[in-house]
């Protein structure tokens, strides 16, 4: 799915995922149409069943393949449609909510690039015990989540930005007291951050 400006005449670009049981839809409405940023397109990758892996984030790697390679995929598919209509990397922004933020920081730590930075939304490694990522080279990446989710916990979003601030990259950790399991105004505001940083 698409969103916001062309991509051939846009400034900057972001590449979306969605969480488990939801659809490009949802981060449209509840990320996207909140960010108030102009000439940004947006490609937003869309899970079969609405599920990106059937298994939990924390679980042994072996239980979500082969639809966690695939999803990958999908997420590399969409980072090259963004770089062939000639926007640069560092004008690409990655989001991701929920399983789509796990998927996402796994995505990052297998695909070190200089991206315009990345927004972990309620996300954490994938993986019983997620391996170190590669040099990440200051990469900025925005995290936000709250230390009651029921989904991701939040030792596990603590050890990801540990390791990826090990790793080389700018992480800045945003934990809330929220209750419901949501894309909170101060995850827009990071994704918002990223963009506009980008964009200059």
């Amino acid at each position: 799915m698409r969103a916001g400006a062309p991509l051939e005449a846009a400034r900057v670009a972001a590449v979306v995922l969605h969480g488990r049981d939801q659809d490009p839809g949802y981060m449209v409405e509840h990320l996207i149409g909140r960010l108030d940023v102009p000439d940004v397109a947006y490609v937003l990758p869309t899970a079969a069943g609405r599920s990106w892996y059937p298994d939990r984030y924390y679980a042994p790697r072996a239980a979500n393949e082969p639809w966690l390679g695939h999803a990958l995929a999908a997420c590399e598919a969409a980072v090259d449609t963004v770089l062939a209509a000639g926007l640069p990397l560092d004008r690409l922004v990655l989001a991701g909510f929920s399983q789509g933020a796990c998927l996402l920081a796994d995505f990052v730590a297998g695909q070190p690039r200089g991206y315009g930075g990345a927004a972990l939304l309620t996300g954490a490694l994938i993986g019983e015990k997620p391996e170190a990522p590669p040099p990440l080279r200051g990469l900025p990446v925005t995290m936000v989540s709250s230390r009651y989710d029921e989904w991701v916990a939040i030792e596990h979003v603590r050890a990801t930005a540990r390791a990826f601030e090990a790793a080389g990259a700018r992480v800045e950790l945003t934990v809330l007291d929220d209750r419901e399991h949501r894309i909170a105004p101060e995850a827009v505001a990071g994704v918002r951050a990223l963009l506009e940083q980008a964009a200059r």
